[in-house]
């Protein structure tokens, strides 16, 4: 398969992007990359995302990095003109994904209650803070709200020190992979049944499935632990320790079988049998003993040459990478995880790439980043064109 075919799998599926911030505006980004043509729909002024330092050339790295592939038309919903212009586009779309709080387009008379009789191929995606109904469905969210709210934080940092949050933004980058999914199932009902789908997700939902265990310990009534540092209750070893030059790796001994192996490259062959570490829940259990003896080992040797020798040994061990580092890193860029892509000034950098290859292909088209309704005039030019040859729904 080429990459001129990988990129064109949702040709000709038109999606209006109502969303703002991360997690809807990367899964419209990510289907941009397989071909969709997709219309960014911003107030006036832009996405609130266009003002989040630090800038590129002017440009918000956070904006940069969720929005290729995209044209970009600022539209009022409030007023009687942007919501007959947005209802003229929606006329002429397969696919409207939107983050609004619940009930909020309702009440301009374009939320999916309103428009579902008159569009029935449409495929609706709603991504919310916390889901479409229950007495939270109002609130307001972002990340770092839904790892509070989820007991992410309450699980995360050293236990005589303030919970935090994780860095990144991992519950909106997963929330837009379940968006993606939800556009591609919606566009797959439509062409099965020929009838349309309102799809739903939300940060929380996607918060909660990262605490798989600790909520299935939960449910069960376990007693669970508090914030552990970067260890987890499941395994041990498992946690950063400092190596020689003050760097971290990270080691993850998940069975005996790497256990045994791990003590041979430690030289440490009085741990291998000692019956305190015998098994995998025993580690677990007598982990306060065992720390400081593998942390004296691993004081040794840097973190990159325990990384080097414990992988070739099939022991999970990393480094634990700078950013920059990672920017950098053979395995990121064999995976064709940096790509180019243009700002709307028209310089060309490197990005993220996508997440998804297909028989071994790669996406590495060079997008381009839309300004604030820089494409107003051919958007309406294409809709006056369509429009005359009928509409789609």
């Amino acid at each position: 398969m080429s990459e001129n075919r990988l990129s064109t799998i949702l040709q000709g599926i038109r999606i209006l992007d109502c969303t703002r911030n991360i997690a809807g505006p990367v899964a419209t980004m990510l289907a941009a990359e397989m071909g969709a043509e997709v219309i960014k729909v911003e107030p006036p002024g832009g996405d609130e995302m266009r003002t989040w330092p630090p800038f590129i050339d002017g440009e918000s790295a956070y904006f940069v990095s969720c929005n290729r592939g995209k044209r970009s038309i600022a539209i009022d919903f409030k007023s009687d003109e942007g919501g007959k212009l947005f209802r003229r586009l929606l006329a002429s779309a397969d696919v409207m994904v939107e983050n609004y709080r619940p009930g909020t387009l309702e009440k301009m008379g374009i939320g999916f209650d309103n428009l579902k009789d008159a569009h029935p191929r449409l495929v609706w995606i709603s991504v919310t803070g916390y889901g479409r109904s229950g007495p939270r469905a109002g609130a307001p969210a972002y990340d770092s709200m839904i790892q509070a709210y989820t007991g992410i934080m309450g699980v995360t940092g050293e236990p005589d020190r303030a919970p935090v949050r994780s860095g990144g933004s991992p519950i909106d980058i997963a929330t837009a992979y379940l968006a993606w999914g939800a556009i591609m199932t919606g566009v797959h009902t439509v062409a099965k049944t020929g009838r349309g789908v309102l799809l739903e997700v939300s940060l929380m939902e996607s918060g909660l499935g990262f605490m798989h265990a600790y909520l299935q310990g939960a449910l069960a009534n376990l007693t669970l632990p508090g914030r552990m540092g970067s260890e987890t209750m499941g395994m041990y070893p498992m946690g950063a320790f400092e190596t020689r030059n003050g760097e971290y790796c990270l080691v993850q001994v998940s069975n005996d079988h790497q256990w045994r192996r791990f003590c041979s490259l430690l030289g440490a062959t009085e741990l291998a049998g000692d019956a305190r570490f015998a098994s995998n829940p025993l580690r677990v259990k007598n982990r306060d003993a065992l720390r400081p003896l593998v942390q004296a080992y691993l004081k040794a040797r840097t973190a990159r040459e325990w990384e080097r020798d414990c992988l070739a040994a099939g022991v999970p061990v990393s480094h634990v990478r700078g950013v920059n580092d990672v920017a950098r890193d053979e395995q990121v860029i064999a995976r064709r995880m940096v790509k180019p892509m243009r700002l709307a000034s028209g310089r060309e950098i490197p990005t993220w790439g996508v997440p998804v290859k297909m028989d071994g292909e790669f996406a590495a088209a060079a997008l381009a980043v839309p300004g604030v309704d820089q494409h107003r005039g051919e958007i309406l030019e294409e809709l006056g064109r369509i429009e005359a040859q009928g509409r789609k729904a």
